[in-house]
């Protein structure tokens, strides 16, 4: 009658701590089945963790929008979980690094992955729903929920200020006009950066064609990463060579202050921003003056990137 008594005691002390099974039965704190939502910059979808433990190991799997990714290793420090799983993408394996706090049996966190120097984060919430980490008979991972309006004041992905992000060939449209430097029209062709062997330079060869024919251009970038500076010196077509310097402190623009310079008696100064649009999209919009007037568009172009290419020579 007394162990009768103990046992629905521990029974109803689980139903009272919100778990529909026996404490007693909780021999490990991370282990188990757990459920909940994954929230990103796309929406919020339904999510699955199952975590199983063997000896002083982890192992277990959690759902992506590819199916469910296994984990590569779990740690736990305190009531801090850790854990890396991976993906594979035309351009290599891509970690991507997790971060929770267990709370008796709510999972709390965030994941993060770092793809083309681009930071993107999902804030998970989840509950464990089973001390059974076994899928049931014929289970599947939750499909995708449809993408939900992106709320206000969601931080957009943050793009890391580096040499490594221009790293790659990358494809170029430039609508723009004449001027001193050169002629107008449409520019299309490729810009290949390369990362110098001490990584402290790039050296960007840019094979073009215009309606005047065929041309070469190319360019040296420096990056001061303490005062977020791009400093960029560039030889054109037309022989003219621009230096200029960026100010990198957002994540998202570059703007350029370009030295001035006179080409054919004109004084001219330009500027310059870069826009970064993503991991694998910038573009750029020039402006110039002339003899001390306003400034007026002088082109516009988009650089798509079609390969990562070596970070180093």
């Amino acid at each position: 009658m007394k162990q009768t008594i103990i046992v629905a005691t521990i029974f109803t002390l689980g139903i009272a701590r919100g778990s529909w099974f026996p404490v007693s039965a909780q021999t490990d704190r991370l282990q188990g089945r757990w459920e909940g939502t994954v929230r990103s910059l796309q929406g919020e979808r339904q999510v699955v963790a199952l975590i199983k433990k063997d000896g002083n190991k982890y192992s277990g799997s959690i759902t992506g929008i590819r199916g469910d990714l296994p984990f590569k290793e779990i740690t736990v420090e305190g009531d801090k979980v850790l854990a890396v799983a991976e993906i594979n993408s035309p351009q290599g394996v891509i970690p991507i690094r997790f971060s929770f706090t267990l709370k008796d049996d709510t999972m709390s966190g965030k994941g993060e992955v770092d793809f083309g120097g681009q930071t993107f984060s999902f804030v998970y919430d989840l509950k464990r729903t089973s001390l059974d980490p076994t899928p049931p008979p014929g289970a599947t991972s939750p499909p995708p929920a449809q993408p939900s309006p992106q709320p206000r004041g969601v931080p957009q992905p943050q793009q890391r200020q580096s040499l490594e992000y221009f790293v790659g060939q990358w494809t170029f449209k430039w609508i723009g006009r004449e001027s001193p430097l050169g002629p107008g029209g449409v520019r299309e062709g490729t810009v290949t950066y390369r990362l110098s062997a001490d990584g402290r330079s790039l050296e960007a060869h840019i094979s073009g064609r215009s309606d005047e024919g065929t041309y070469q251009e190319s360019a040296t970038l420096t990056f001061d990463p303490e005062r977020k500076i791009l400093s960029v010196s560039e030889r054109l077509m037309s022989g003219i060579t621009l230096r200029s310097q960026g100010d990198w402190s957002s994540p998202i623009a570059i703007r350029f202050t370009v030295e001035p310079l006179t080409v054919k008696g004109h004084r001219l100064q330009m500027r310059r921003t870069i826009s970064v649009i993503s991991a694998f999209s910038f573009s750029v919009l020039d402006e110039l003056s002339e003899d001390g007037g306003p400034f007026i568009r002088l082109g516009h172009a988009t650089f798509s990137k079609v390969s990562s290419g070596e970070s180093k020579q």
